[in-house]
Parts: C-alpha cells; sequence; structure tokens
C-alpha cells in the first residue's frame, strides 16, 4: 500500500510560507510513499532546496526520513536534530498529510509554536503499476468486502461505490463516469467471481454502506 500525493504548485506552498514570514526552514522528506511517487525522496528534497534558496529562504537542515509518519520515528529525528529543529522557526515536509500532522503531535510538547507546511496534496491509498501510475484501490472504510467480491473493492472500483451489481450507466462493461473510458468494477467483480467458482457471491444482498461508522474521528487501539 502506497499513500499517493501529487505536487502542490510551488506558487502555493511559496504564498504559505510568506503569509506566515517563515524565514528558516528544517525540511523534512518522505523517503518511501513521496519518493515512489516523486514528490519527495533524495530528489524532492534537492529541488525544494534550490527553490527555496533562491527565494532567500535559509535552510537549517534537510533530511529524508523513511517514516514521517511515525511519531516514534520522528521523535527520534527531533531528538537528535533538536538544535536545528529550535533555530528553524518552520517546519516544511515532502509527505502526505499523515506526516505533516505526525511532525505536529511530536513537536507539540517542546517545540508548540512550531509551524509545520506540506508541499503535496494527498490524493488516495493505492496501488504501484509502475512508476507514475498509481491507483487507488482501497478507502480505508473499516468493514472490508474483499472475502465477497473475489478481492476487488466496490468502493473503490465503482464509481459510485455501489454495493450491489453494476448501474444502468454500464455499457458494454465500461462506466458510465470518465466517458465510458474505465471498466465497470462490478463487471470486474463477476469475471473474477465467475473464474473462481463463486458467482453465487454475486446475487448476495448487501446493505448500502453506513458511512456514520466509516467516516471522522476514527481510531484502532489495541487492548
Amino acid at each position: 500500500m502506497v499513500v499517493i500525493t501529487t505536487k502542490k504548485p510551488v506558487e502555493e506552498v511559496l504564498n504559505v510560507l510568506k503569509d506566515n514570514n517563515a524565514k528558516k526552514l528544517f525540511l523534512v522528506s518522505c523517503g518511501v510513499c513521496s519518493a515512489l511517487c516523486q514528490t519527495g525522496g533524495e530528489k524532492g528534497l534537492e529541488e525544494w532546496k534550490e527553490i527555496l534558496e533562491k527565494e532567500g529562504y535559509e535552510i537549517v537542515n534537510g533530511m529524508v526520513v523513511d517514516d514521517v509518519c511515525d511519531n516514534r520515528e520522528m521523535a527520534k529525528v527531533v531528538r537528535k536534530n533538536d538544535a536545528d529543529v529550535q533555530e528553524a522557526d518552520s517546519i516544511v515536509t515532502l509527505s502526505c498529510g499523515l506526516g505533516v500532522q505526525s511532525i505536529i503531535q511530536v513537536l507539540s510538547k517542546k517545540y508548540p509554536e512550531k509551524r509545520v507546511f506540506v508541499t503535496n496534496n494527498t490524493e488516495f491509498m493505492g496501488m504501484t503499476e509502475r512508476i507514475g501510475r498509481f491507483y487507488m484501490r482501497c478507502r480505508g472504510c473499516g468493514d472490508c468486502l474483499l472475502n465477497e467480491t473475489g478481492g476487488i473493492c466496490p468502493i473503490t472500483t465503482c464509481a459510485k461505490s455501489l454495493m450491489n451489481g453494476p448501474c444502468g450507466g454500464m455499457v458494454n462493461g465500461k462506466c458510465e463516469v470518465g466517458n465510458y473510458e474505465k471498466d465497470c468494477g462490478w463487471v470486474l467483480i463477476y469475471n473474477r467471481l465467475k473464474e473462481i467458482g463463486r458467482l453465487d457471491l454475486f446475487s448476495k444482498l448487501r446493505d448500502p454502506v453506513d458511512w456514520s461508522e466509516s467516516g471522522h474521528q476514527r481510531e484502532v487501539v489495541w487492548r
């Protein structure tokens, strides 16, 4: 699984930094998901260093961290680079939104005044086919149906997230959403269930998704 990110327009990031009167920056670049999406990693770090230095910003430090979204990993980074973190007025992260929030949580105890800004937009959780081509395959809804749908998710492969087969907008196996260029998710599910000899599951009636149970403020706590 990869958290798919895309680059924000450079001007948007520069405007945010200007509006917040940022001057001294500590750069943190994701070395895993964002690196794969070419929005982070070493390459992204060097690109942003060059852009920011040309704009007159002082780069106090810059590093690639494999798990920016892991509070434990970021806590180690902050401890090892405490002097640089203290000197910087802002942290700029080349990561997904999880990375931003992880850094904020880690800094909140000792440096609550530090501002954290992000250079990327978070798109979705996805799978990779090759560099530059990613597909959303999981929405993290908390009620996985893959055992009943041949391992193909109707929430992400059906444009309308239907639970009981295709709608009337399916033509020759293609979805009306997007001008019939993409496969209908439920046709994919049907074909997969046929391959594994479980077409009986295709006729199973399912309740609509209860989005109130898979919406906001979710957490998983191991007891």
